[in-house]
């Protein structure tokens, strides 16, 4: 960890302030995460996990609503003294470390408790998993590559939404972190890419995986009958128009097929095709059915 600065007046336990040291005004940055000793670095009451925001930066040589000597200077091209700048961030809390992780801040931040920038070895993460069991992502914290993100084994099996705007990447963070991470918890995924240039692509070559086209299960025989079982009410309960329906779904594939080349050939509905090939097949097994009677 990097000390670079302390806490200024005016704490709470839900804000404070870090005044910081010369020169690391162009070093530190939003969003980044503090950790504060609160009380001091010998013996302090808490250590309190925060993030940074808010930036400031002040002159009191340069106030706009005074007129002063600086302000007159600068006016006129020259360049205002910086003794008396200050630079600073607002500290949002996280929470308190403890020995279980995480719990929430109810302790006044006190004025001039040093702040501590975390580096790269100082994961935030193992300190908020303590006690939970977790899985690791893929994906990790912007700028620090080792801050693997958990997630808590007790939530995998929960149901999960992937929201966002046209571009946004839910479909990249679909693939390339969220399916790795529930494999790597023990579960098979199944994915439907109505599209088939989503996920399909990626996975074609897998070795722990399966592309299926939709066609392929779409022309399934058994499929087709539980289809037309569906729409018929059970065939009407008539055994014999069901064996008719059954035989004609058998080589239902080379069906479609001769159904599809007979409308292109005569520009017909390849819909109206099939069906009549039904109509047809399914009249006469009952007619034969009616002349061996």
């Amino acid at each position: 960890m990097k000390f670079i600065g302390r806490v200024a007046d005016g704490s709470t336990e839900t804000f404070a302030r870090v005044i910081l040291l010369k020169g690391l005004e162009g070093e530190v940055v939003a969003e980044q995460l503090v950790l504060i000793k609160n009380g001091g670095d010998e013996n302090p009451l808490n250590q309190i996990l925060g993030v940074l925001r808010g930036g400031l930066g002040k002159n009191e040589f340069l106030s706009p609503t005074s007129y002063r000597p600086d302000v007159a200077y600068m006016r006129y091209g020259g360049e205002p003294s910086g003794a008396r700048e200050v630079y600073s961030f607002s500290i949002k809390p996280i929470g308190v470390i403890t020995g279980d992780g995480l719990e929430p801040n109810l302790a006044i931040i006190q004025p001039r408790s040093p702040v501590y920038l975390l580096e790269e070895e100082d994961n935030p993460f193992q300190l908020i998993v303590k006690k939970d069991e977790v899985l690791w992502m893929d994906a990790f914290m912007e700028g620090h590559e080792s801050w693997k993100i958990p997630v808590n084994k007790f939530f995998i099996p929960y149901h999960v939404g992937v929201y966002g705007s046209t571009g946004s990447g839910k479909s990249w963070f679909t693939r390339f972190i969220l399916i790795p991470l529930y494999i790597k918890a023990g579960y098979r995924v199944l994915v439907l890419d109505w599209s088939g240039t989503d996920y399909a692509p990626y996975y074609g070559s897998a070795s722990n995986a399966e592309v299926i086209s939709l066609t392929d299960i779409t022309l399934d025989e058994d499929s087709i009958l539980s289809y037309l079982k569906d729409k018929t009410n059970d065939f009407g309960g008539n055994d014999n128009v069901k064996d008719a329906f059954d035989s004609f779904v058998e080589g239902w594939l080379e069906k479609v097929g001769k159904a599809l080349d007979e409308a292109m050939v005569e520009g017909k509905d390849p819909e109206k095709v099939l069906y009549d090939l039904l109509k047809n097949h399914v009249n006469k097994v009952i007619e034969n059915i009616g002349d061996k009677r």
